[in-house]
């Protein structure tokens, strides 16, 4: 491994590319991919799912095929087999779970990630990972009750295309009793006189089960339940759900997760059975930030909006080397609130809006302290937009000699076009600040980017951090980042450290730099009329 130490100010003046080897390491997205790691962001506001650019070939699905939302994504997770995806992760989780992709496409995933805070206190973007297990693409490696469920919706399937071609309806039937039973085969017995030839039977799990009515519309639905409410009427407490194909999908999954809410419907009222009403499942529109965009832009108004900042720690001294800036609120209990990523409303011009206040206040704490080095995140659509270069050049030029010590950090999404960033990064760079590359390793940017694109800094994703302690993948993948950065003449610097274990196995990685709470949370820094006063006071 390449281990190249770079002082304080190094970072800001560009490393000389003279030095490359002339073949790179392997690039971010081809080592992820060789370590079945899906990268993910999801916004929570708005329900936006956004994968790495390997998700679909990962998954062995067309890239149309993923799902696009957090709810399509939890309706895809097998139940009993890891939480429900649509629930809020709370803080960091680390989580194993089957997704079902189709009747016999299932998955095991290693999912792990972190929530970062909105203004509202709520969770505004999930970040994480999923890594495949490879050991689980065989069936025999499998849990008994997926493989149940595969072979019911591989037959089910089939089921709903001959529904299909014939004009005509099946129905699903799912069951359950409220303790498991030794005597699933005599309940088999028991419902053959609702069956016809072609109808089916499937055990689950010990005490549930799914019955397929091959020729039974939706209108006769709740009439089959009931006769066979009677024919197990020996069996007590069962409670029975079902949903009818193509009335309710074309799709064996979705037509069993719909029987199955129909079921949870059932056990949730006491009732003995349910038949599955879409209208009840339809979802509305996603709670889109209705107000707290108009908030904010009020907030940025009112220059209620303040700079946070936090330390990035030196990995070898474990001394601050820079800080971490950021937009935050001050909530009425104190509280500070880091707005983290900004939303985009292009009818509001609220990403240049807030970056351009953030860059007005990370000038004046700079003037105030002449010792301290700035990073400075942007949004995508401030780097894309044509007003920020000047807005830039005008904040530098009227405060001569803090070029030097404000780094800029533009994502990995913001620079997939390499053609276009590199004539917006050199100019940036023209004006003498360093540049940062956020959210490194997710795949968008591949080594060529990197050999093209004049970063001084790369910011390792955090995704990548908080397992270190626990997979050596992690700790592989990590070191081929360095060794890229490295061997390109760049520092790199690690999000999400938290505790000293995981700061002493990225300083063995070679990285250069640490963040997280292990060096210290975001603190408001004050404005340049608060520090006026508080000198004359």
């Amino acid at each position: 491994m390449t281990t190249r130490r770079h002082g304080r100010a190094g970072i800001f003046k560009g490393a000389s590319r003279t030095s490359r080897k002339r073949q790179a390491p392997t690039g971010p997205q081809s080592a992820l991919t060789a370590l079945g790691g899906i990268a993910y962001r999801w916004d929570t506001a708005t329900d936006v799912l956004t994968w790495g650019p390997n998700a679909a070939a990962l998954f062995g699905l067309g890239a149309t095929a993923l799902p696009r939302t957090g709810h399509a994504l939890s309706q895809m997770v097998e139940p009993g087999s890891g939480p429900d995806r649509e629930t809020d992760p709370t803080g960091s989780y680390d989580i194993r779970y089957a997704l079902r992709f189709g009747p016999d496409h299932v998955v095991m995933v290693q999912d792990s990630g972190r929530r970062q805070e909105a203004a509202s206190g709520g969770s505004a973007l999930v970040r994480g990972v999923m890594r495949i297990d490879p050991r689980a693409g065989a069936r025999d490696l499998l849990p008994a009750s997926i493989n149940a469920r595969s072979a019911l919706l591989t037959r089910l399937q089939d089921d709903i295309n001959e529904a299909l071609r014939f004009s005509h309806s099946c129905a699903l039937i799912v069951g359950t009793l409220d303790d498991e039973s030794d005597a699933m085969e005599d309940m088999a017995r028991a419902a053959r006189p609702l069956m016809r030839r072609r109808d089916h039977l499937t055990v689950l799990a010990p005490n549930s089960f799914a019955l397929v009515l091959t020729t039974c519309p939706a209108s006769d639905a709740g009439s089959a339940m009931k006769r066979l409410g009677q024919l197990l009427e020996s069996y007590p407490h069962l409670r029975l759900g079902a949903a009818c194909a193509p009335e309710h999908s074309f799709d064996a999954p979705a037509l069993l997760r719909a029987a199955e809410q129909a079921l949870d419907e059932a056990c949730s009222r006491n009732a003995p059975a349910i038949l599955h009403d879409p209208r009840k499942y339809t979802r509305g529109p996603a709670p889109a930030l209705r107000h707290a965009p108009y908030d904010l832009i009020a907030a940025v108004n009112d220059r209620r909006v303040t700079l946070a900042t936090r330390p990035m720690a030196d990995a070898h001294s474990r001394q601050t080397a820079l800080l971490q800036a950021g937009p935050a609120l001050v909530a009425s209990d104190g509280r500070l609130i880091h707005l983290g990523p900004t939303p985009l409303l292009a009818e509001a011009n609220l990403a240049l809006l807030v970056d351009g206040r953030m860059l007005e206040l990370a000038a004046q704490y700079l003037v105030r302290h002449p010792d301290e080095r700035l990073v400075l995140p942007i949004a995508d659509a401030t780097f894309h937009d044509g007003e920020w270069l000047t807005m830039l050049a005008a904040h530098l030029g009227a405060r001569p000699g803090i070029a030097s010590r404000l780094m800029i950090e533009i994502s990995e999404t913001a620079v997939i076009d390499s053609g276009p960033a590199r004539g917006r990064l050199d100019a940036m760079k023209a004006l003498g600040i360093g540049l940062a590359l956020g959210g490194f390793g997710v795949g968008h940017v591949t080594a060529t980017h990197l050999q093209i694109l004049p970063f001084d800094l790369l910011k390792v994703d955090g995704v990548f951090s908080q397992c270190l302690k626990r997979s050596t993948d992690d700790r592989l993948f990590v070191s081929t980042l360095v060794d890229l950065a490295h061997h390109l003449g760049m520092a790199t610097a690690a999000e999400w450290v938290d505790d000293d274990e995981t700061a002493h196995l990225l300083q063995s990685l070679g990285v250069d730099y640490l963040q997280g709470g292990a060096f210290g949370d975001f603190t408001q820094q004050p404005s340049e009329g608060r520090a006026r006063q508080r000198m004359t006071g």
